[in-house]
C-alpha cells in the first residue's frame, strides 16, 4: 500500500467532497475583494469622508479596463471549455471529478483577480462607474458558481454518473476507481 497522500485535487469519498472543495475555493475567491470594495463604496456614497487618491481617470480608460476584464474573462472561459472536451474522455468519475477540480482552479484565479484590480481602482480614484466596472467582474465571476448540477452539466455525464452524483453515493459504494 502507498504511503503518498492525496493531494486537494484527489482523493475525494464521494461527488459532494469534491462540490465542498470547489465551493471553498470559489468562495474564498469570491469573499477577496468584496468587504473592502463594499466598505469603500459606503465611505464614499454615505459619509462621503474619504478622497481619492489618484485623479479621475475618465471614460477612456475606464473603458479600456472593461476591455482587458472581458477579454480576460473570454480568454479562461475559452481554455477552461477546451479542457472539458479533454476531462469528458475520461472513462472514471472519480478521475474526472479531479480534473474538473483542477481546471475549476484554475479557471478561478484570473476571474478573482480582476474584481481585487478594479476595487482598488475604484478605491484610489473612487469613481462611481468603475464601482459599476466591479459589479460586471463580479457577475462574470459568479457566472461559474459551483454545484452538483453545474458538475453534471460540464461534464455530460451519463445516466448512472449523473444518479452518483445527485444522490451523493460514495465511490466505494460502486465500480468507479480512480
Amino acid at each position: 500500500m502507498s504511503d503518498k497522500k492525496a493531494t486537494f485535487f484527489e482523493g475525494f469519498k464521494d461527488p459532494f467532497d469534491m462540490i465542498n472543495k470547489l465551493r471553498i475555493v470559489f468562495y474564498g475567491m469570491a469573499s477577496i475583494s468584496v468587504p473592502f470594495a463594499l466598505v469603500w463604496y459606503l465611505q464614499n456614497k454615505e459619509a462621503g469622508n474619504i478622497d481619492p487618491f489618484l485623479p479621475a481617470f475618465g471614460n477612456t480608460v475606464i473603458g479600456g479596463v472593461t476591455a482587458v476584464i472581458l477579454l480576460v474573462a473570454i480568454a479562461v472561459y475559452s481554455k477552461y471549455n477546451k479542457q472539458l472536451k479533454e476531462i469528458r474522455k475520461e472513462p472514471s468519475l472519480p478521475y474526472r471529478l479531479s480534473l474538473l477540480l483542477r481546471a475549476q482552479f484554475y479557471k478561478f484565479i484570473p476571474l478573482a483577480i480582476s474584481p481585487i484590480v478594479v476595487a482598488i481602482l475604484y478605491r484610489l480614484t473612487l469613481e462611481p462607474l468603475l464601482f459599476g466596472v466591479y459589479i460586471l467582474s463580479m457577475v462574470l465571476f459568479a457566472m461559474s458558481n459551483p454545484s452538483v448540477h453545474n458538475v453534471i452539466s460540464d461534464l455530460r455525464l451519463n445516466k448512472n454518473d449523473k444518479e452518483v452524483m445527485l444522490n451523493n453515493i460514495p465511490f466505494d459504494q460502486t465500480d468507479m476507481k480512480l
